[in-house]
């Protein structure tokens, strides 16, 4: 059933993306659930990040990677965008049971995939990426 569900959000998902595209809308945010990892503890572990847009236009999301087999949930908020009008980069901040940062986002084009940067409020920063999936995020 929830395998079913995830086929039908999928197909509705890539529909609405394909109607766009044939409307010669622009997609200006991302939408969906990304598969792919994070850097964590000094190890890339499995992530699933899922964006969305709130009544107000900013961009929310939710996450969830496991370490050390458990799962960590955590949530976010989008903070800015870099400015140069093309809406694909975008800084957000995190939150977790391990406290909280910033997360630098540059998306694809077509929002399809992501390459990002985090840290806990130190110069170093970490991989997190990600790219349109079919599973879902709880």
């Amino acid at each position: 059933m929830t395998t079913s569900l995830a086929r039908i959000a999928a197909t509705l998902l890539a529909t609405s993306i394909a109607s766009a595209a044939a409307a010669g809308e622009t997609i200006r945010a991302p939408s969906g659930t990304y598969c792919g990892a994070l850097s964590s503890a000094g190890v890339l572990s499995d992530a699933q990040t899922h964006f969305e847009t709130d009544a107000s236009g900013t961009i929310i999301g939710k996450y969830v990677f496991s370490d050390q087999g458990q799962p960590v949930p955590g949530e976010l908020a989008e903070t800015g965008d870099d400015g140069d009008g093309s809406d694909l980069t975008r800084t957000f901040m995190w939150r977790d049971k391990y406290g909280y940062g910033q997360l630098i986002v540059t998306f694809t084009p077509n929002f399809s995939e992501f390459e990002g940067k985090w840290n806990a409020g130190g110069s170093e920063f970490l991989p997190w990426n990600g790219r349109w999936c079919q599973q879902t995020i709880s």
